[in-house]
C-alpha cells in the first residue's frame, strides 16, 4: 500500500471509532423547596426513541408504552438501579463540596409520544440560612456513551415566600443556584 492509502484509511479508522453518544436524555430539573429549605431534586429524563423502543421491546410485556406497575418495577431494578455507579450523570456541589448522591426516591417510567421518561426525586435536604447557600449541579456523562442536555427551559423554580432563590446557567451542563432566608 502506498503510504498515502495508509493515511487515508488511519483518518478514516479514527473517524469511526471516535467515541460518541448512542444514547440521548434531554432533562428537566425542578429543585423543591419546603419552607425551611431544599428537600430535593425532582427529575425527568425523556429517552431517544431507540433507547425508548428498546426499553419498551425489552420490559413491557405488551412491548407498548403504557407502563405497568409490575413493569415499572423491573425498568427500575434492570435498567434504572444500575445508573448510581455514575451517580445519575449528575456532580452535586455546595459551596465547592463535591456531594455523593446516595439515594434516589419515587421512580417512576412513563411511555409519551414514542418516548419513555425517567421520573425519580433525589433527596438533597438543605436548610436554607441568612448568607447565601451556593449550589452547582452538573449533568453530564463522562463515558460519552450518553449525551445529556437540559430540554427547553430546563429548570423549574417555584418561588417560596421564606425563601430567595437565584439560579444561572453559565454552560450547557451546570446550573448554579444561590438560595438564603428572608424572613
Amino acid at each position: 500500500m502506498k503510504k498515502i492509502e495508509i493515511i487515508i484509511l488511519i483518518l478514516l479508522l479514527t473517524a469511526i471509532l471516535y467515541p460518541h453518544p448512542h444514547i440521548f436524555i434531554e432533562y428537566i430539573v425542578e429543585p423543591v423547596f419546603s419552607e425551611t429549605g431544599l428537600e430535593g431534586l425532582q427529575l425527568a429524563w425523556t429517552f431517544d426513541e431507540m433507547f425508548s423502543w428498546q426499553i419498551v421491546m425489552d420490559y413491557t410485556d405488551d412491548h407498548d408504552y403504557n407502563i405497568s406497575e409490575a413493569e415499572n418495577k423491573v425498568i427500575k431494578e434492570e435498567a434504572f438501579n444500575y445508573l448510581q455507579e455514575s451517580g445519575y450523570f449528575a456532580d452535586f456541589y455546595i459551596d465547592g463540596k463535591k456531594q455523593e448522591i446516595t439515594t434516589v426516591t419515587n421512580f417512576r417510567a412513563e411511555g409519551k409520544d414514542e418516548s419513555i421518561i425517567y421520573h425519580f426525586f433525589i433527596p438533597w435536604k438543605i436548610a436554607a440560612k441568612k448568607e447565601a447557600t451556593h449550589l452547582k449541579i452538573c449533568f453530564f456523562d463522562e463515558t460519552i456513551f450518553c449525551e445529556v442536555v437540559p430540554k427547553k427551559n430546563g429548570i423549574i423554580i417555584k418561588q417560596n415566600d421564606n425563601i430567595s432563590i437565584e439560579y444561572s446557567m453559565p454552560d450547557r451542563i451546570t446550573y448554579q443556584l444561590n438560595f438564603n432566608k428572608v424572613k
